[in-house]
C-alpha cells in the first residue's frame, strides 16, 4: 500500500528524534542568510551529501560514472575513517545525511557503519540506489543500523523498457530485493527504513508510471514518484528540458537562483568539495575536504564570490566550472 502521509511522518521523526536547539537555529539562521543574500556565511550547510562510493555496476548515459565521462574526478571508495573526518564536522547541524552523490552506495562495505555510526550520533540517513546489489543480510544490517530513507531508482516496470536507461540493470532482481526488505522490515516489526521508488521518466518510459506505481503498491514500496528526467542528459547544463505527460511536449524552466551556494555541501569519495551535483570533474571543485575543514571551503573564495554574483544579480570576471556552463550564470550576464 502506498502510504503518501509517510513523507510528513518521516520529517516530524527527523525533528522530534534527530532534533536539537542548536539545529534547529542554524536551520533558521541558514534560511536568513541565504533570503538577506549574504555570502560570507556563519550557518553550516542544512543539507549534506557524502559520496561514499563512486562505482556503479550499471552504465546509465545519464551519469558520469555509468558513461565513464572523460575529466572525470578519480573514481574512490570512501572509507569509515574518512567518513567519521567529514562527519564529524556536520553532525551537530543537520537532522539527516545523504550518503549518495555518483556510484553505487551498497558497494561500499563500510556502508552500514557509517550508518550505524550516524544513527549513533542523532542523524537520519538517505541512500538512494539502483538496488541491484542487495540481499536478505544487507537487509537485516540496514534495519540494525537505522538507515532511515532508501530511494530505488527504477525507470520502467518491464525489462525492455527498465534497461533502456539503466543499462546493465535486473529488473526481477531488483523486484526480489525489494520483496526481500519488505519482508525483513515486517520480520523485524520496523517502519524504517521507509522506501520510495523513484522513478525519472523520458519519452521512452512515460507510458510505464501507471504499471510502475501498480507495481511499487504490490511490492509493498511505501512511496512512489516520478520526476522528469533531463531529455538529452541527466546532467547535462542549462535549461532543464521537462516532458509534459498531457501534451506530450518538451518545456523549458529557466533557473533563476541558486540556493545550493547557501544550502548545500557535496562531497565525492576523494575529498573533493563541489558545488552542486553537476559537479563530477575534477575542474568543478572547490576545495578537499581532506585538507581543509569545511567551514574554511565554505567560505573560500570560489564559494564567497558565487555568492556575490548571484547576490548582486551579475556575473562579473572568471566563474569557475561547473557554474561557468549554467544557465543561471549566463542569465546574470545577459542583463549585465
Amino acid at each position: 500500500m502506498i502510504r503518501p502521509g509517510l513523507v510528513y511522518l518521516k520529517y516530524l521523526y527527523y525533528l522530534f528524534y534527530f532534533g536539537s536547539p542548536l539545529k534547529i537555529f542554524n536551520f533558521f539562521l541558514n534560511k536568513i542568510e541565504m533570503k538577506t543574500r549574504r555570502v560570507y556565511l556563519r550557518s553550516m550547510p542544512v543539507y549534506v551529501m557524502i559520496g561514499v562510493s563512486d562505482f556503479c555496476g550499471l552504465n546509465c548515459p545519464g551519469c558520469p560514472t555509468g558513461a565513464n565521462m572523460g575529466e572525470a574526478i578519480e573514481r574512490k571508495m570512501m572509507n569509515f575513517a574518512q567518513f567519521k573526518l567529514i562527519f564529524d564536522q556536520v553532525k551537530k547541524y543537520i537532522f539527516n545525511l545523504n550518503l549518495f552523490i555518483l556510484g553505487e552506495p551498497f558497494l561500499n562495505q563500510e556502508i552500514f557503519s557509517m550508518i550505524e555510526y550516524a544513527s549513533f550520533n542523532r542523524c537520519a540517513t538517505t541512500i538512494h540506489s539502483n538496488f541491484n546489489t542487495f540481499d536478505e543480510k544487507m537487509a537485516e544490517e540496514a534495519i540494525k543500523s537505522g538507515l532511515t530513507h532508501i530511494y530505488l531508482s527504477i525507470d520502467g516496470a518491464t525489462q525492455e523498457v527498465y534497461e533502456q536507461y539503466r543499462k546493465g540493470g535486473d529488473l526481477a532482481k531488483v523486484f526480489r530485493n525489494i520483496e526481500i526488505m519488505v519482508k525483513k522490515k515486517r520480520e523485524m516489526k520496523s517502519l524504517f527504513p521507509l522506501l520510495t521508488w523513484k522513478f525519472l521518466y523520458f519519452p521512452h518510459n512515460f507510458q510505464e508510471i501507471e504499471l510502475a506505481r501498480q507495481t511499487a503498491k504490490k511490492l509493498g514500496v511505501d512511496l512512489f514518484k516520478a520526476f522528469p528526467g533531463d531529455i538529452d542528459n541527466i546532467c547535462s547544463f542549462g535549461i532543464r528540458k521537462r516532458f509534459d505527460l498531457k501534451s506530450k511536449e518538451i518545456k523549458t524552466t529557466r533557473l533563476r537562483f541558486c540556493n545550493e551556494l547557501w544550502e548545500y555541501l557535496l562531497i565525492h569519495p576523494d575529498g573533493s568539495v563541489v558545488p552542486c551535483c553537476h559537479g563530477f570533474r575534477k575542474k568543478d571543485t572547490f576545495g578537499n575536504a581532506y585538507k581543509n575543514s569545511l567551514k574554511e571551503i565554505r567560505n573560500n573564495y570560489d564559494f564567497v564570490s558565487l555568492r556575490k554574483m548571484i547576490s548582486l544579480g551579475r556575473a562579473e570576471g572568471i566563474v569557475r566550472p561547473p557554474c561557468s556552463e549554467c544557465k543561471i550564470i549566463d542569465n546574470l550576464r545577459s542583463h549585465n
